[in-house]
């Protein structure tokens, strides 16, 4: 299937999949959020035979197995897939809540998105707040998780966040979550989302099956 398919807060599955581009566009406008306004334009400004190509995508639970060896590769920053219609990045990003110096407050966060034709349809990120010295990793504050999804007839929730500090030499604040995810013509699926970083900033992070 060719979604991330793994989001945040419970989200009701739609009864009935969108299999037209004017249904998804329908579906999109009934969000009243700014986000699916954006995808709206952007579907729009597809050719014709794109917008109904990209509802194909939507619909085929064939490309989920695709997708999920895309997300698992262990080095690979992008994936691409369906002759380059489709593309999973993986991303991070490290920052500094407050700093003294190189000690402080910080954060670092690993998403991953999944985009037909250029169209971000969904994404989920993972974070931590912690704090170090300049050599380490004193206090993990929390986790946070959240998601963007403009793919219709699934529902999602993920397990409370867990955070620890891992052991010498290690030393790094980490995060997980476990994402479930039902795709009305797929099933079930889980995938447990783990990121990991220490006095440095971002050190690791992945998104896998359970």
């Amino acid at each position: 299937m060719t979604l991330a398919g793994l989001p945040g807060q419970a989200v009701a599955a739609e009864s009935q999949i969108p299999s037209t581009p004017q249904a998804y566009v329908a579906w999109l406008e009934a969000k009243s959020d700014p986000g699916a306004a954006e995808t709206i334009a952007q579907f729009k400004a597809l050719p014709a035979e794109k917008q109904q190509k990209f509802i194909g995508y939507l619909n085929a639970p064939d490309h989920f197995k695709a997708f999920m060896d895309a997300v698992e590769s262990p080095t690979a920053k992008r994936s691409v897939l369906a002759d380059g219609d489709i593309v999973i990045d993986k991303e991070e990003q490290s920052g500094e809540m407050s700093t003294r110096g190189t000690a402080g407050d910080k954060n670092v966060w690993h998403s991953v998105s999944d985009k037909i034709f250029g169209i971000k349809v969904t994404t989920v990120k993972l974070g931590v707040n912690y704090r170090t010295t300049a050599t380490r990793t004193t206090k993990v504050y929390g986790g946070w998780a959240s998601h963007t999804n403009w793919v219709p007839a699934l529902k999602f929730e993920h397990q409370p966040i867990k955070n620890w500090i891992s052991a010498d030499p290690g030393n790094n604040a980490h995060s997980e979550t476990v994402w479930k995810g039902e795709f009305a013509v797929y099933g079930v699926w889980s995938c447990r989302h783990r990121v990991w970083a220490d006095q440095d900033g971002f050190k690791g992070g992945y998104l896998k099956r359970v």
